[in-house]
């Protein structure tokens, strides 16, 4: 039988503030418990910024006074607290304390118990980041005097950290169990469905209209999706590319560049696309397609570990191996020349999203683990018994 949670005081610790599929997450799970009648609140290591820089300062404490926003690209409703260095005089008390960040979870695993439960949300294998894909043992951790921040051997060690592990997806939770002996509970973070609703009179373009997210790690395969698109343009005359992300328009490209999509205009963003090429090497999880998904855009996608949750070859997508841009030219090309499957693979995924990715029942999930210790038994663990 699964306890029911009582009130809960529940601090989240922020990465940082610019568009993130993880942030949103977090972002997301804070205004959803806080709206279930639970005291949420953000907590963001953010230095402290001497008077003398003024307009770092002035900055600094207008939002310290809650008189300008910390996150200015999202509607949160809870308040966002700023600690410098985590520190356990600055954390409050609360029942559970949330870390996603790599660089945080030393903090948060220091504080006392009187800070809450600790959970390691683990969105992504992080150390991915660090060493682009290759096995750890083949990168050498930074020298004396190198930036913490990028050594991967010092973010492999946070997963042996004395916290509960949380995860996006089924192969994190492998990971965590084979290599760091940790068991995890699966938590698959939804989307917002009042913020992509339910498509009517979806065009489906011909040629279509392909679209990628643009980013800057070699492990996100971006070179991939390119060289597999123009392979693919080759067949599909007038086919064309938008990249969207933060650093999109930075990218040497001839194809269309969008800049950084806020959330109010991803939906929007969709509907223009028909086809979703989502190249990476390996992923944390993946809100993009799934996204596309909610608003009928057909994905072709590697499997890529995160891609497995919802991207099933032939029923919810075309799925093709990583770093292998012709396997994915290859599904490109199917989905752009076959309308019938175009049609087929996104209607089934839109279903699919939508019938199996409900907040109601992450944040329900979140609620067990916060009152259940129990629940860790192995890799993958389920906090809710019943299906929704």
């Amino acid at each position: 039988m699964t306890p029911s949670p009582q009130h809960l005081r529940i601090q989240i610790v922020l990465p940082f503030v610019g568009i993130t599929g993880g942030n949103l997450v977090l972002l997301e799970l804070a205004n959803r418990l806080k709206r279930r009648g639970h005291d949420v609140w953000m907590l963001f290591d953010y230095p402290e910024v001497p008077w003398w820089k003024p307009r770092g300062f002035t900055r600094m404490k207008l939002r310290d006074w809650g008189l300008r926003p910390w996150v200015d690209w999202f509607d949160l409703q809870v308040p966002v607290l700023r600690c410098p260095g985590l520190k356990n005089d600055q954390v409050p008390e609360a029942d559970a304390i949330i870390v996603s960040y790599w660089l945080h979870a030393h903090q948060v695993a220091a504080l006392s118990k009187t800070k809450g439960r600790k959970f390691y949300y683990i969105q992504a294998y992080e150390t991915d980041f660090l060493t682009g894909g290759m096995p750890l043992e083949n990168r050498q951790a930074p020298t004396a005097g190198g930036e913490r921040w990028m050594d991967p051997v010092a973010c492999d060690l946070t997963y042996r950290l004395p916290m509960k592990h949380i995860v996006v997806a089924a192969w994190l939770g492998r990971l965590m169990w084979e290599r760091f002996h940790q068991p995890s509970v699966r938590i698959s973070p939804p989307i917002d469905f009042a913020s992509f609703p339910t498509p009517e009179g979806r065009e489906f373009r011909n040629p279509p209209r392909c679209l990628m997210q643009h980013h800057t790690p070699a492990v996100k395969g971006v070179a991939d999706g390119v060289l597999a698109f123009e392979l693919a343009a080759r067949e599909v005359p007038g086919m064309t590319l938008s990249l969207f992300g933060p650093h999109s328009k930075e990218f040497a490209t001839p194809h269309r560049t969008l800049g950084p999509i806020l959330p109010a205009r991803l939906h929007e963003m969709y509907r223009e696309h028909d086809i979703m090429i989502w190249p990476s090497h390996v992923e944390g999880y993946g809100l993009p397609p799934i996204e596309a998904m909610a608003c009928q855009c057909a994905v072709a996608t590697t499997n890529n570990g995160g891609s497995e949750e919802f991207a099933f070859h032939e029923r919810t997508a075309l799925v093709s191996a990583p770093k292998d841009p012709t396997a994915l030219a290859a599904n490109i090309v199917r989905l752009a020349k076959d309308m019938a499957l175009r049609r087929r693979l996104a209607q089934a995924g839109c279903d699919w999203v939508r019938q199996h990715l409900a907040w109601e029942r992450a944040c329900r999930s979140f609620e067990c683990c916060c009152v259940d210790d129990s629940l860790w038994q192995g890799p993958n663990c389920e906090a809710l018994s019943a299906k929704p």
